[in-house]
């Protein structure tokens, strides 16, 4: 599942139990159609959109290639031919600012990250050091990746996927980033810790206000998702002292208080997946929950399955 608030972006892929059918789809939220996605592959999955709306794309399933693990990595443009790679094994993409290089994710040798011409796949530079984009986000001014810093305790990078340079921004934090994005407006960050904080910094590092939940959970692989207008943030804990489901803290973040405690009663696939519009929350079910509550408010499952089955 790939969504976009900024830009009204969704795409549905086989790992999403909305779709009765695998091949990747993209969504229209406005009536609720589903559209091929030319050049992409049945198993493919949408992994970075570039600001010309280009794709950058991956192959669910590992490839044998040559006796190795490989991913089909695919950089797809409208109206052209895709550019194809299965030399690598690959995880994650992002674009850069403009379009023309990607920094991807490998398995294979050290681990690092690779810039990629996205025109011919030809590799370009190699990043010093091991980072995982899915536990960061793109800055929506400059291009540039913000990651946990996978060395040092209490320290994001900042990493140009244009020749993959890293510069080190230190935030408080009591220890290791667990996962970091922007606030909606793009002028701060939201650092979640392994320790259990959730904290807002300005781009500089500087702390504006830090939340301790460890006494209700752990940060595990929860997500944090933002309200579409930005005024309140979900901390998905995978687990909580109080329910093995999991649980969600709704936190209001001018000041950095929780203002609510939501426990889940179901376990995966309704756990939460991504955000969606204006003060929702899409599961890989296709359940729409209420941002605030928690409640289950529509079903997309119902309507994209039918839609799906028509375009077949």
């Amino acid at each position: 599942m790939y969504v976009d608030i900024r830009r009204g972006l969704v795409y549905f892929d086989r790992s999403d139990r909305v779709l009765g059918a695998p091949p990747l789809r993209r969504y229209a939220p406005g009536d609720g159609r589903l559209h091929a996605v030319p050049g992409a592959g049945d198993d493919d999955v949408v992994c970075d959109v570039s600001r010309d709306r280009r794709l950058a794309l991956r192959s669910a399933e590992w490839l044998a290639v040559r006796g190795a693990n490989r991913s089909r990595i695919g950089f797809v443009s409208a109206g052209q031919a895709p550019s194809v790679s299965e030399r690598l094994l690959s995880h994650w993409t992002v674009f850069d600012p403009s379009g023309q290089r990607a920094l991807v994710g490998t398995l294979n040798g050290k681990a690092r990250p690779v810039t990629l011409d996205t025109a011919n796949c030809e590799v370009l530079a190699t990043m010093a050091r091991e980072v995982d984009a899915r536990n960061g986000e793109v800055d929506p001014d400059d291009g540039r990746l913000w990651v946990p810093d996978p060395r040092k305790a209490d320290a994001l990078l900042r990493v140009d996927c244009a020749d993959a340079s890293a510069q080190r921004v230190a935030v408080a934090v009591g220890g290791a980033v667990a996962r970091v994005r922007f606030a909606r407006d793009g002028a701060s960050l939201l650092v979640v810790g392994e320790q259990g904080t959730l904290s807002r910094h300005a781009r500089d590092g500087t702390t504006h206000w830090s939340l301790d939940f460890s006494a209700i959970g752990d940060t595990g692989a929860g997500n944090l998702f933002l309200n579409q207008a930005g005024t309140h943030a979900l901390l998905s804990l995978p687990a909580s002292k109080r329910s093995g489901w999991g649980e969600d803290l709704v936190v209001e973040l001018e000041r950095g208080r929780i203002e609510a405690n939501l426990l889940r009663q179901r376990g995966p696939p309704a756990r939460l997946a991504a955000d969606w519009f204006g003060d929702r929350v899409l599961s890989h079910a296709g359940e729409i929950l209420d941002f605030f509550s928690g409640n289950i408010v529509a079903e997309l499952g119902t309507q994209a399955r039918e839609a799906a089955a028509e375009a077949a």
